[in-house]
């Protein structure tokens, strides 16, 4: 539970543009309520995104001319190419970790 929420509150701020919060020593968290505990929580950010992020942000491409006719002429759709070639290199580098 604590980890849902944990990592939905970061993924939101990501998909906003702001950066993930700064990790800090465990001796360095103070709680503010008496007789509070503290525990660590571990998050798979990249797993939770890839379940349930889902803001998409637009971006521009150059490509060749003749690829653009070959393309139209196809009916590739440049967006679901794009998209699909970065997932794949996405599997590919964090399999690799």
């Amino acid at each position: 539970m604590a980890e849902g929420a944990a990592s939905g509150w970061v993924l939101a701020e990501l998909e906003k543009g702001k950066g993930a919060p700064t990790a800090r020593s465990f001796k360095d968290i103070h709680p503010q309520t008496a007789g509070a505990t503290v525990c660590m929580i571990a998050l798979d950010l990249d797993a939770y995104a890839e379940k349930y992020g889902s803001k998409a942000v637009r971006k521009n491409v150059t490509i060749p001319a003749w690829l653009d006719t070959w393309a139209g002429q196809q009916g590739v759709t440049y967006s679901g190419t794009l998209r699909q070639a970065l997932e794949e290199e996405y599997k590919q580098a964090t399999l690799a970790h």
